[in-house]
């Protein structure tokens, strides 16, 4: 729901009202906010469902929060009550607030994963650092609410709320003229987290010129997303802020959402009351220099550069930071620092309760909801836990260190130093070739340690992978950019009036329907003409973003922190890019006159319309677009689940129809890669990301909901992993598939070859297999059809002669692409009897 953020009558706080307009932002935080216990004597009546642990803090209270996985139909309820509490380290019930991540493919099944937060304390005999955790109460029948009292909201905090000026973000051109955005403004927003221990909402807004000059200032600077969030009894604000010069143009009326092409700006500053101060989750030279001036404390978010020339960020950029206001004193800025790093951040463990019954969580098969494919993680017991630990504070000091010291490492994973505003992980390619972060599952290390370092490695990876995301494009309001918002009536031929391929495609002749090449220039020509240009412009727009074929680069992270700390920035991002693939791959035309781009999904469609159950250009690209599609399904609000379900239909449909009959075989292209261009092949790594996709979209959007859909789905998904095993793809006595094998004639009109004895001798390319993504499949293929075939297959490609064997082999692995193998992982230990 989207309302107002409309100050009431000074100094009051208004009451939660979301469905009503001119109120103040600190509605979040209603007059309910102090904290207790339910009575004792209705605590046994409650059974204990999960643990979330963590490590602890060094304060003795704190804010406990976790995600937990949840049986089918349990939240919300239909009477509206909360129940859920978190026993303290005592056992004294508290009450934990219940925010929903994501839903089960039927809105009325409720949530499947829910985030709890709850006010807890530290055993006083365990030292800082100490793992702990909390047990998660759940009653069907009693409900914890809030006792009813003053609000908890320091006054302190109500009074910067409430102050229109309290918050200013501002930046210069290159002329000195001055852009602002104030975030305590009036402006529309949306809730996200509903209080009383935490509230948030987010909402966006232009910097705009404080004083407009024809011919000097911009209409706007960048646009930027707030991400507001503050807490009973606690001294401190949250500020998440995305900055993007990714306007669309859409709306003729105004030219506030006008895109700027290439932007160039001098400095980017956020300033507070000077009785306030604010810190940043993750160091870089280019933040700080605090210093007050005329009553307020101001920072540098993105300082100038030294040598005096402008920062400059292309149309599609975008980046993001992560901030927390508190009172510029002793223990309020200790509290404020420890939420950046983590402190209370909780993670779902695997256990049993004292009757024995398992605790919900990702390793409990009843509510393995984790991730689009929902699948159990396996068990990392027989590894060292120290091994773990080492890894993960390995992984997280390398992001830490060159994030703060600026440097890179000239090469993969981080072949630049810092390029101005930016840090961008990985090379400037974003078809880099190899398997590296080509990933199933990830978080697993995060998940099994219960660490808040697992949250800080991702979160420090997402912000890096969005620096060298230049890929965004948002509506006036800040919503991104959509087929809905773009689409054309037709006739029978609705069109969107533009191409696009991760970006807008407008280059050339192409129609720019955008206004990008129109956009003004005499701000980019003086930078130029006077020598302004930034040493780093070359590569800032040398970086491409990650295209669809490696999309899973950039949606890892994002999906990582969703699923197990609902970010809500990071939910945002996966929906952006699933707007983004929406956008590339939609069954409309692209102009007027019935034009088709032949990468999108309307040329599939006439293509399979044409040569149907045959195969066709259908692989990881379109696979990873579709699985952050699930990815934003399952944690995104109804009404944009609702708009979207038909198009995930029609990909079911497309799938169906075009899977080849009788091999079982979804892709069929032709590449000088595939056996030479000389037949059409499909690729192993394509098939295998294309069935852990079709996984997520069974068990994301079409069981239980769609039952035509889902048993369309589930035979596609069977027929292609019967190709994985069949002899068309693994040959007799080899110790996996190959790479590439060919499916067919060049010539579609021809039919398909239907077994290996069909093949010509040229249509594979020997000694070329693929042992590195294909793992999950032979975990999803004897799921699905309980053929012990798979799991002998798994026994050859990794070289065990039975199945203990087998296990013995995954376990001795170790972390080696532990993300790949994690669901075979998963099945051989749940076969064993060990999950």
């Amino acid at each position: 729901m989207t309302n107002s953020i409309v100050p009431s009558h000074p100094g009051s706080l208004s009451g939660l009202c979301p469905g009503s307009r001119g109120r103040a932002l600190a509605w979040l935080l209603a007059a309910a906010l102090a904290l207790a216990a339910l009575p004792s004597a209705q605590g046994p009546r409650r059974r204990v469902v999960g643990e979330l642990a963590t490590r602890a803090p060094v304060f003795s209270e704190f804010m406990l929060r976790g995600t937990l996985p949840v049986p089918r139909g349990l939240y919300p309820r239909l009477d509206g009550k909360n129940p859920f509490a978190i026993a303290d380290h005592d056992g004294t019930p508290r009450y934990a607030q219940v925010e929903i991540v994501s839903r089960y493919p039927s809105a009325a099944d409720g949530a499947d994963v829910v985030e709890l937060i709850a006010i807890v304390h530290r055993d006083p005999a365990l030292a800082p650092g100490t793992p702990l955790s909390y047990r998660v109460l759940y009653s069907s029948t009693l409900a914890m609410n809030p006792p009813l009292g003053p609000s908890g909201v320091p006054s302190e905090v109500n009074q910067l709320i409430l102050d229109p000026t309290g918050i200013e973000i501002a930046a210069q051109d290159c002329f000195g003229n001055r852009y602002v955005s104030r975030p305590l403004q009036p402006t529309p927003y949306k809730v996200l987290h509903r209080g009383p221990i935490q509230a948030e909402v987010s909402y966006h807004q232009d910097m705009l010129p404080e004083v407009e000059i024809v011919g000097s200032t911009l209409p706007h600077l960048l646009g930027v997303h707030h991400y507001l969030s503050w807490f009973s009894d606690r001294s401190q604000i949250g500020l998440d802020l995305r900055f993007h010069n990714a306007h669309d143009g859409h709306d003729p009326a105004t030219k506030l959402d006008d895109p700027l092409d290439k932007l160039y700006f001098r400095s980017l500053e956020i300033s507070l009351p000077a009785d306030w101060t604010l810190q940043q989750d993750f160091a870089d030279p280019s933040f700080g220099n605090e210093r007050v001036v005329g009553g307020r404390r101001i920072f540098d978010l993105v300082a100038p550069n030294a040598d005096g020339t402008m920062h400059v960020i292309r149309w599609g950029g975008q980046f993001h930071r992560r901030l927390m206001l508190s009172p510029a004193r002793s223990g309020s800025m200790e509290r404020a620092r420890a939420y950046l790093d983590g402190a209370g951040r909780a993670f779902c463990r695997r256990g049993t309760n004292d009757v024995g019954v398992d605790y919900w969580s990702w390793w409990n098969p009843e509510t393995a909801r984790y991730f689009p494919q929902r699948h159990l993680l396996p068990l990392l017991d027989h590894l060292t836990p120290a091994a773990l630990e080492n890894r993960l504070a390995s992984d997280l000091g390398f992001l830490v260190t060159r994030l703060a010291s600026g440097r890179g490492v000239g090469d993969y994973p981080m072949a630049s130093d810092r390029l101005g505003w930016g840090h961008p992980y990985g090379v400037a390619y974003g078809g880099m070739t190899s398997g590296q972060e080509i990933f199933c599952f990830d978080g697993i290390l995060a998940a099994t340690l219960a660490s808040p370092d697992g949250f800080r490695l991702y979160s420090a990876l997402h912000r890096m992978q969005t620096d060298r995301q230049p890929n965004a494009l948002f509506q006036l309001g800040g919503e991104p950019s959509s087929v809905e918002e773009w689409l054309v009536e037709n006739g029978d031929r609705d069109y969107v009036p533009f191409e696009h391929f991760v970006v807008p495609l407008v280059f050339g002749s192409r129609p720019d329907p955008f206004g990008v090449r129109s956009a003004p220039r005499f701000q980019a020509d003086y930078v130029a003409a006077n020598g302004l240009v930034p040493a780093y412009e070359a590569q800032h727009l040398g970086f491409d973003p990650h295209d669809h074929q490696h999309f899973i680069r950039y949606t890892r992270a994002a999906k990582v922190l969703a699923w197990l700390a609902n970010d809500s920035l990071a939910a945002d991002d996966l929906r952006l890019q699933a707007e983004n693939f929406h956008l590339t791959f939609h069954p409309h035309y692209n102009g007027p006159f019935g034009s088709v781009q032949q990468s999108g999904m309307l040329a599939k469609q006439q293509y399979v319309a044409a040569y149907p159950n045959q195969g066709f250009p259908y692989g990881r690209g379109e696979a990873w677009g579709l699985d952050c599609v699930l990815a934003a399904y399952s944690t995104g609000e109804l009404a944009w689940r609702e708009r979207k379900l038909p198009w995930i239909l029609q990909q079911a449909e497309l799938l169906s129809t075009g899977q080849a009959a009788c091999s079982g075989f979804v892709q069929a292209y032709v590449s000088n890669k595939a056996v030479n261009g000389l037949y059409q092949a499909r690729q192993m790594i394509e098939q295998s990301i294309t069935e852990n996709t079709l996984v997520g979209l069974y068990e994301s959007v079409l069981n239980q909901a769609q039952p035509a859909h889902a048993a369309m789905a589930l035979d596609v998904l069977r027929a292609s992993l019967r190709a994985f095993i069949s002899e068309m793809a693994w040959f007799p006595g080899e110790s996996g598939p190959w790479r590439y094998t060919g499916v067919g004639p060049l010539d579609p009109s021809l039919p398909p070859w239907c077994s290996r004895t069909e093949m010509p001798a040229d249509a594979w390319t020997v000694g070329d297999r693929e042992t590195f993504q294909d793992w999950s499949s032979f975990a999803y293929g004897y799921l699905l059809t309980g053929d012990s075939a798979f799991l002998r297959k798994a026994q050859v490609q990794i070289g065990a002669p039975d199945f203990a064997g087998l296990a013995a082999r995954l376990d001795s692995a170790g972390q080696a692409n532990l993300e790949n193998l994690a669901a075979l992982m998963a099945l051989v230990q749940r076969l064993q009897g060990r999950l």
